[in-house]
């Protein structure tokens, strides 16, 4: 199946967003992204359309700084947007860079909307259980949903460079913790001022 990944994502997106109505697109692309929370499906059906890759991109970096809002309200919506950007950053970058020592650079596209759509998805369902729930129930959503992106990703990965489920999971899970790390690098002392700042 997934030796023509490349040639099924240059046609899915045609067929996808140009052949239904914008509903019934909308919500084949949200089952799609569903399917890949739950380990069913692959990248390749992924739409690779510049302008849904642009507005997939903007809603998760909205929707991260608001569940960072959510989670820590003293945090300044500027400051939350950057830490979002930066996550987003690192991990586009390390995708690409995975991809291209495979050479399959062509399913970059593909695999970053996959990763982008079902953080998505995950991102809203986090933020409806918080939203509900309070104390341990909070913390346990927390790292439910944080293991649950990682697995999901880490499918993705092994969907699109063909590797092993458990190599694609140890990948994703590696990118993930190289994220934290720049993104403390980069924002930690603006992060420790801010909160500090409301906290006093």
């Amino acid at each position: 199946m997934f030796a023509q990944f490349d040639q099924t994502t240059r046609r899915q997106p045609l067929r996808l967003v140009h052949g239904c109505e914008k509903i019934t697109a909308m919500t084949a692309v949200l089952k799609l992204f569903w399917d890949m929370c739950l380990l069913r499906g692959g990248p390749e059906s992924v739409p690779t359309h510049l302008w849904f890759l642009c507005a997939l991109m903007a809603l998760q970096l909205a929707f991260s700084a608001l569940m960072l809002g959510v989670v820590s309200p003293a945090l300044p919506t500027a400051l939350a947007l950057n830490v979002a950007l930066v996550s987003l950053a690192v991990t586009a970058s390390l995708i690409w860079f995975g991809l291209y020592i495979r050479r399959l650079e062509a399913r970059f596209p593909a695999t970053l909307g996959a990763v982008v759509g079902t953080s998505l998805v995950i991102d809203c369902a986090f933020t409806l259980v918080y939203g509900f729930t309070s104390g341990a129930i909070q913390q346990g959503a927390f790292w439910v949903s944080w293991f649950w992106g990682v697995v999901v990703v880490g499918f993705i990965l092994h969907k699109a460079l063909t590797c092993k489920l458990w190599t694609g999971i140890l990948l994703s899970f590696a990118i993930a913790l190289i994220s934290i790390v720049i993104g403390q690098a980069a924002l930690g002392p603006a992060l420790a001022a801010a909160l500090s700042a409301a906290a006093s």
